[in-house]
């Protein structure tokens, strides 16, 4: 036996195809035939056009919103200084919030006072009942007090609170009649000032 033909057969019997033969113009070229075995290219060779990018429809769901643009709507939460009182400001967009705004107002300056913390470092959200609410960001924690925080709780869940603000009569004079939150304290270790 001719030691070309054994070595062509011991191919065609692992692959299931036929190499090219040298010297013949009928022979497909070897990258054309596909392998069924799989080879070292298979899923790697990117398509000749790429598929259309869906638009947000109902089928390919929803658009996705550019830093830009979120950028744009935590800045329009934060400069939202109503005449009514909001305990917290949620995301209006499909998209969760990737920071926490947490906002006190200081009678004495006249300033607002507040933290702004990454969502991805939220570890635990503890409560109890509807009145005292937990926040641990790890180096961080956080207090919060106030009426209807069980909702807050929930919200905090998925990601859609992009702002929570302390109640103040001397920004908001016409009391809250549902949920409030009455006090944002950070708590600090001995270490800590």
């Amino acid at each position: 036996m001719d030691e070309t033909r054994k070595w062509r057969e011991m191919f065609e019997r692992t692959t299931g195809t036929r190499p090219p033969e040298t010297g013949h113009a009928s022979a497909p070229p070897a990258a054309t035939q596909p392998n069924p075995l799989g080879g070292f290219d298979d899923g790697f060779q990117p398509p000749a056009t790429p598929p259309p990018k869906p638009e947000g429809d109902a089928f390919s769901g929803p658009r996705l919103m550019s830093p830009a643009e979120i950028a744009d709507e935590a800045a329009l939460a934060l400069a939202d200084d109503g005449s009514e009182y909001r305990p917290w400001i949620l995301q209006r967009g499909v998209r969760p919030a990737l920071m926490l705004h947490l906002r006190r107002h200081d009678p004495k300056s006249g300033l607002w006072i507040g933290w702004e913390l990454s969502y991805p470092h939220l570890v635990a959200v503890e409560y109890t009942g509807d009145r005292l609410l937990s926040l641990d960001f790890g180096a961080r924690q956080f207090m919060l007090e106030g009426t209807g925080l069980d909702e807050l709780a929930r919200q905090l869940q998925t990601g859609n609170v992009l702002m929570v603000q302390e109640y103040d009569p001397s920004v908001w004079p016409a009391p809250p009649g549902g949920a409030r939150v009455s006090a944002i304290r950070r708590l600090t270790t001995n270490n800590e000032r």
